[in-house]
């Protein structure tokens, strides 16, 4: 997932634009680049069997854990979870590998 997200981050760098990957899990993972940092988002679309309400439950019982993830329902019904990343983040640190598995956990 790591090398997915650098790989989105620097496609939405170079093109000053929002890079999206599907992943064979039926993830959407986007890299969406702004002046002050880059957002990124992982997600399911509104077929998946999740709700809302896990992710906010989810969410809200390990805030310490997953507090750096906000919760957002695209549109389309997509659930997913965004954060902006700290510059160590955007170079592919050591704490992006963490806030990645905390998405996932928060996602599954």
């Amino acid at each position: 997932m790591k090398e997915l997200i650098m790989r989105l981050i620097g496609e939405a760098r170079i093109q000053q634009a929002v890079a999206m990957s599907h992943v064979d899990n039926g993830m959407h993972v986007f890299a969406y680049p702004q002046e002050a940092g880059m957002l990124i988002a992982l997600g399911v679309s509104a077929e998946a069997p999740m709700r809302p309400e896990d992710i906010l439950r989810r969410r809200g019982a390990e805030l310490r854990l997953f507090g750096g993830w906000l919760p957002a329902l695209f549109n389309d019904g997509g659930i997913y979870v965004v954060r902006r990343l700290s510059s160590e983040e955007e170079e592919g640190g050591d704490e992006l590998d963490s806030q990645l598995e905390a998405a996932l956990e928060l996602l599954n």
